[in-house]
C-alpha cells in the first residue's frame, strides 16, 4: 500500500507526540528539549515529539527521583528547575503530595503517576519519571481535546513562556521560583500563543516585567507602504500612534483650486471650493484627509482621540469618531471612536474636512493621536492610563507629541509583531521599488521619463503632511516616497533589529552618499545595515527593469539582448553604491552587501551577475525569491507536458485541487521545485564564497486577471478558492516545509512576504490578514513561528 504524503506525515507525528521524543529532554540540537509539531492535520512542525510516556511495566515500586524543568530555548537551552510547585502522585502504595525541591525534583515510584498545580490548574496525571518538561504538562491538559497536538503545542509554548517570565529574582541560574504577582494565568493555557502572550504581557506591565522571548528570532519580514495603494486593503498595519500620517494625501479627495505649501498642508482654501462637489463623494469636500477606509474591529483602539494642531482655521470631522464639542477647544479637539461606529461605519473610514484656514497661520503638523501610550522601556503594549504602569513610567502619546509634532511614536501593537523578526526589509516602507510609470508615453517623452533621476530633495521628509498615497497619486510623485529614512532607521533601532535598505533604481550618487552617511550616524551601532540596490530589476512591470535596459544601452554593455544588458548595469551599478558605502562607513564590518537575482530557472543568473566584472568580490549575498505556486495555462514550456503537469490552476475547483498541484513533484513552481532551486542557487553562492538569502517568498497563488478565455465570475471564484488555501490549515505545513528546505539547502536569511494585510484581487501575500487576527486562524504566520521556534536561533556563521 502506497501512504499519502499527509498520511505519512500524520504518522511520523503521530509516533513522536506518542513517545518518540528523548525522557532525559535533552538539547536534540534543532529546537528546544521537549519540541514537538503544532499541527493535527499532519503538515506541522518539524522536529520530535515531546517526552514519551508508555506503560510501566516494572512489577515492583522502586524509589525514584525526578526533576520538573522548563528549557530556556531563547538562550543557551538548558534545562532550568521549577521549583517549590505543588505536586500528588497517585499511589502504588500510598498517595503522597509535597512541592519540588530546590533543583525542582520530586520522589516518587515506579509504575506512579504524579499531578503538578500551576497557577491554580492542575497538569496530570503523568506518568512519573526522571525529567518531566511542559510537553508533558501540555500533554496531559490536552489529552481530552478535539486537536491534542496543536493544543499540545499552544500549552507547552505558553507554560514556557510563563514560567521564564515569573521567576521571582529573574535568575535561572538559582531555577525558577514564581514570584507572589503570579497566582494565576492571565488566560487558559491552550489560547491562541500570540494573544496570550499579549494578555501575559498585559498583567506583568505593573510589576516593571517584559515577558521571556521562547526563541531568538531567524527569519526577517518585509514592510508594507505606510498606507495601501488600494481602497480595499483595509488590513494594513497600523504603524504609528498618530494616524494622520497615513491619510491620504490632500490633493486625492481636496478641492482642486487649494494651495498647498511646502509639505502638503492647503495653505489658500479659495471660497470657490464650496461650491465645487467631489466626484467620489458628491459634495464639496474642501480640503480633507481621508483614513482608515474599512480598518478591521480589534486593530484600532477604540476610546477617546486627541486632534492637535498648529495655526487657525475650522475643521469638522466624519466617519468612524465624533467630535466631543464640549472637551475640545482651539488647536485641540477630542474624537470618540466606538466599537459601534467602528464596526457600523468602517467603509466610511475617518474623513478630516479643513474648511477654512487663518491666512498666514493655516492649519498644519495636525495629528490624530491614539488614546493611551506605553510604559517606558517597554514599546510593545499599549496601556489605557498610568494606572498599568510602574510608578513614574506612564508615557502618554498625546504629550509626547505635544512636546514634538514630529517625533516617530510607533504603534505598539505594529512594534509587537515585528519584533519575532530578526531583519525588517523596508522597500515597500519607503516605496522604493515602484512600478513604470512611464508605460503610456513614446518616443523621446517615454526614455526621459524612464531615465529621470531621484534626487536627495525629492525623498520623503519628516515635515511632510502625509506618507504615501492611493493610486489616485501619481506614481512618479509616489516613488521612493514611503516613510522618511529617519522613520525607517528609528524604527530599526526601537526594534533593535537589523535594518534591509532598498536604494531606488535612479537614486544619484549624491543621494546614495547622504542616505549611507544618515545611516551610519543613526543607526544603533549593534545592528547591521542591509543594502540592496532596487528590487527585481528583471521583473517587467518594474520600473528599474526599463531604467537597468536603457541605463546598460548608455553605458555601451555588450550582451546578447536587453535581459543580460539589463542584469549587467544592475551588477554594475550595485557595486557602485556598494562601494559609496564602504567608502562613507569606513568599510564593510556592519553593511551586508546584497544583489537580486531571480529564483527558479536554475541560477545560470546568479553566476553570470556574480562573476561579470569581478562584481562578487564586493557582494556579500544574492537574495532570491523562493515563491511557490503552478502552472497557471499550457503557455509555459515547463507547463506543456500534461502528462508531467496534469492540472493547472486555472482549472482548479476545489482548495484540496490546489494543495494537491503545490505538492505535485512534477509542478515546476511547485514546493519540491522550489526546494530544489534553493540548492541550485546555494551551489552558485558557495562557489562565489557569497551567502544565500531570501529577499522575499512563500505562496504566490494569483489570479490572471488578463486571462480572455475565462470570465470574470469563474476568475473570482478562483480568487476565492486561492484565498481559502491561504487560509486552510495545512498552509502551515508547507511554510515549514518550505523553511526547512531552505536551511537544508544552505539558505541563510529568509525575510518572508508580507507583513499582515487584506487579502485583495493581485494575491493573498499578507502573513496574516491584519494584526488582530489571531496566530491560529493564521496558518502562514502559525508555520513561520513554528519554524523560528523549533529552530530556537539563526543556523549561519556570525549570525547573531
Amino acid at each position: 500500500m502506497r501512504l499519502t504524503h499527509g498520511l505519512a506525515l500524520f504518522l511520523i507525528i503521530f509516533l513522536q507526540a506518542c513517545g518518540g521524543g528523548n525522557n532525559n529532554g535533552s538539547d536534540n540540537g534543532n529546537g528546544d528539549g521537549d519540541t514537538g509539531s503544532g499541527s493535527d492535520t499532519g503538515s506541522g512542525g518539524d522536529t520530535g515529539g515531546g517526552d514519551g510516556g508508555g506503560t510501566p511495566t516494572t512489577p515492583e515500586p522502586t524509589p525514584e527521583s525526578g526533576k520538573l524543568v522548563v528549557y530556556n530555548s531563547a538562550a543557551d537551552n538548558k534545562a532550568i528547575p521549577v521549583r517549590n510547585i505543588p505536586f500528588i502522585t497517585a499511589p502504588t502504595v500510598a498517595q503522597r503530595n509535597g512541592n519540588t525541591d530546590t533543583d525542582g525534583s520530586f520522589d516518587y515510584q515506579n509504575a506512579e503517576s504524579i499531578t503538578f498545580t500551576l497557577f491554580g490548574k492542575k497538569f496530570g496525571p503523568i506518568a512519573a519519571k526522571a525529567t518531566v518538561t511542559t510537553a508533558d504538562l501540555a500533554a496531559s491538559y490536552c489529552k481530552d481535546s478535539d486537536t491534542p497536538i496543536s493544543c499540545a503545542y499552544q500549552v507547552k509554548r505558553n507554560l514556557q513562556r510563563t514560567l521564564l517570565s515569573v521567576d521571582a529574582d529573574q535568575n535561572y541560574d538559582n531555577g525558577i521560583t514564581l514570584y507572589d504577582g503570579m497566582a494565576n494565568f492571565p488566560l487558559a493555557p491552550d489560547t491562541s500563543i500570540d494573544t496570550y502572550e499579549l494578555a501575559l504581557s498585559k498583567k506583568l506591565l505593573k510589576q516593571g516585567r517584559q515577558t521571556a522571548a521562547i526563541f531568538s528570532p531567524s527569519l526577517g519580514i518585509n514592510l508594507e507602504e505606510p498606507q495601501p495603494e488600494a481602497d480595499d486593503v483595509g488590513g494594513q498595519p497600523i504603524p504609528f500612534a498618530d494616524l494622520f500620517r497615513i491619510a491620504r494625501p490632500f490633493p486625492e479627495y481636496s478641492c482642486t483650486a487649494i494651495e498647498y505649501d511646502e509639505h502638503g498642508w492647503p495653505e489658500k482654501i479659495p471660497a470657490s471650493c464650496a461650491q465645487e462637489e467631489n466626484d467620489i463623494f458628491k459634495i464639496p469636500t474642501y480640503a480633507l484627509a481621508f483614513m482608515l477606509r474599512g480598518v478591521p474591529f480589534k486593530t484600532l483602539p477604540t476610546g477617546r482621540y486627541t486632534v492637535i494642531y498648529e495655526g487657525g482655521g475650522v475643521i469638522e470631522y466624519d466617519g468612524i469618531g465624533k467630535k466631543l464639542a464640549a472637551e475640545s477647544s482651539p488647536g485641540r479637539d477630542i474624537l470618540e471612536v466606538t466599537p459601534t461606529l467602528l464596526t457600523s461605519r468602517a467603509g466610511a473610514g475617518l474623513r478630516v474636512f479643513i474648511k477654512s484656514v487663518t491666512e498666514g497661520n493655516h492649519i498644519r503638523n495636525l495629528r490624530v493621536i491614539m488614546p493611551g501610550g506605553i510604559c517606558d522601556g517597554n514599546p510593545f503594549i499599549r496601556v489605557d492610563s498610568a494606572d498599568e504602569c510602574p510608578t513614574g513610567a506612564y508615557r502618554s502619546f498625546v504629550e509626547t507629541y505635544e512636546q514634538n509634532t514630529n517625533t516617530i511614536v510607533f504603534n505598539p501593537a505594529f512594534m509587537n509583531f515585528l519584533k519575532d523578526f530578526k531583519t525588517i526589509r523596508m522597500m515597500n516602507f519607503m516605496k522604493a521599488s515602484p512600478r513604470n510609470p512611464c508605460y503610456t508615453l513614446t518616443d523621446d517623452a517615454y526614455f526621459e521619463c524612464i531615465l529621470q533621476e531621484f534626487t536627495w530633495s525629492q525623498r520623503a521628509k519628516i515635515g511632510d503632511a502625509m506618507w504615501g498615497g492611493s493610486f489616485r497619486t501619481d506614481l512618479v510623485e509616489r516613488a521612493g516616497r514611503g516613510v522618511p529614512l529617519e522613520v525607517a532607521v528609528e524604527l530599526a533601532n526601537q526594534l533593535k533589529r537589523d535594518a534591509w535598505f532598498n536604494i531606488p533604481h535612479n537614486a544619484t550618487d549624491d543621494y546614495v552618499r547622504k542616505y549611507a552617511t544618515y545611516v551610519r550616524n543613526n543607526l544603533d551601532s549593534t545592528l547591521k545595515a542591509h543594502i540592496e540596490y532596487s528590487n527585481e530589476p528583471w521583473n517587467g512591470p518594474f520600473w528599474a527593469n526599463p531604467y537597468t535596459i536603457e541605463m546598460g544601452r548608455k553605458r555601451g554593455i555588450e550582451a546578447s539582448n536587453d535581459y543580460w544588458r539589463g542584469l549587467f548595469f544592475y551588477t554594475e551599478r550595485s557595486v557602485e553604491v556598494f562601494n559609496i558605502w564602504q567608502d562613507v562607513w569606513g568599510g564593510t564590518d556592519r553593511l551586508v552587501r546584497i544583489i537580486n537575482t531571480q529564483h527558479n530557472g536554475g541560477s545560470f543568473a546568479s553566476r553570470n551577475m556574480l562573476k561579470h566584472k569581478g562584481s562578487y568580490q564586493s557582494i556579500d549575498a544574492i537574495a532570491s525569491g523562493p515563491y511557490f505556486f503552478g502552472c497557471w495555462d499550457r503557455s509555459g514550456t515547463q507547463c506543456k507536458d500534461e502528462d508531467l503537469v496534469p492540472k493547472l490552476l486555472r482549472d482548479v475547483t476545489s482548495v484540496d485541487d490546489i494543495f494537491e498541484i503545490l505538492d505535485d513533484p512534477n509542478n515546476p513552481y511547485g514546493l519540491d521545485k522550489t526546494i530544489e532551486h534553493i540548492g541550485l542557487q546555494a551551489e552558485a553562492a558557495k562557489d562565489y564564497d557569497v551567502d544565500l538569502y531570501a529577499y522575499e517568498g512563500g505562496q504566490h497563488l494569483t489570479v490572471i486577471w488578463g486571462d480572455g478565455d475565462l470570465d470574470a465570475d469563474r476568475k473570482r471564484n478562483l480568487l476565492d478558492l486561492f484565498r481559502a488555501a491561504n487560509r486552510d490549515s495545512r498552509m502551515a505545513g508547507r511554510y515549514i516545509q518550505l523553511l526547512n528546505g531552505w536551511k537544508a539547502n544552505g539558505g541563510k536569511l529568509f525575510a518572508l512576504y508580507t507583513l499582515p494585510q487584506t487579502y485583495h484581487n493581485f494575491g493573498s501575500f499578507g502573513i496574516k490578514e491584519d494584526l488582530a487576527q489571531e496566530r491560529k486562524d493564521a496558518p502562514k504566520y502559525d508555520g513561520s513561528m513554528q519554524f523560528q521556534e523549533n529552530q530556537r536561533k539563526c543556523w549561519w556563521d556570525n549570525c547573531e
